[in-house]
C-alpha cells in the first residue's frame, strides 16, 4: 500500500509541474516572430487551396512519414500518402474551392518552437464531377520551428457536413 501511495504522489508531483508552468505562463506566452512568421504561411495555403494547387497547399506539412493528419474520424500518416489523397480530394485540380473565414485564426504556443493554430471557416466547392456543396469546418496544425522554418507536423479537420 505504501508503495502505492508514493507511486501516486510522484505522479501527482509529475503532473503539476507542467500545469504550474503553464499557468504562470510560461509555455502558454508564444515564441517571438512565431505568429507573424505564421500567418503568411497560411495566407499562401488558403490561396493555394482556392487555386486548388496541392502542391502549394501542402509546401508547408513536414515531408517525412511522421507527419499525422486526421480528417472526420481517419488518419493519414505520411506526406506521400496526404499528398496522394489531397489530390484525389481536388480531383487534380478540376473545379472550385472557396473559403471564408468565420472568425479570427488562433494561436497558442505549448512548447518552445511549437505552436498550434484553429482555423474556422466556411468552404464552398464545386468539383468536375458535378459535386457541389458547402459547409463549415475546423482546422487545427501542430506547427514546430525548425531551422528551415516554420512546418505542421500535425493536422486535423473536421467537416459540420463532409464532402463525398
Amino acid at each position: 500500500m505504501r508503495l502505492t501511495t508514493a507511486r501516486l504522489a510522484i505522479l501527482v508531483v509529475c503532473a503539476s509541474v507542467p500545469l504550474a508552468a503553464c499557468a504562470a505562463g510560461r509555455v502558454s506566452a508564444a515564441p517571438p516572430g512565431a505568429e507573424p512568421a505564421i500567418r503568411p504561411i497560411l495566407a499562401r495555403m488558403l490561396r493555394s487551396a482556392k487555386a486548388l494547387d496541392t502542391a502549394g497547399f501542402m509546401a508547408p506539412f513536414l515531408h517525412a512519414p511522421t507527419l499525422v493528419f486526421a480528417v472526420n474520424g481517419t488518419l493519414i500518416r505520411g506526406w506521400k500518402t496526404l499528398y496522394a489523397q489531397q489530390l484525389k480530394w481536388w480531383q487534380h485540380r478540376k473545379g472550385q474551392l472557396h473559403h471564408s473565414e468565420l472568425g479570427p485564426i488562433g494561436f497558442m504556443a505549448v512548447a518552445p518552437g511549437v505552436e498550434i493554430t484553429a482555423l474556422h471557416l466556411y468552404a464552398r466547392y464545386a468539383l468536375a464531377d458535378g459535386k457541389a456543396g458547402g459547409s463549415a469546418l475546423v482546422v487545427s496544425y501542430v506547427w514546430k520551428h525548425f531551422p528551415g522554418g516554420w512546418q505542421i507536423i500535425y493536422g486535423h479537420e473536421s467537416w459540420v457536413h463532409p464532402p463525398d
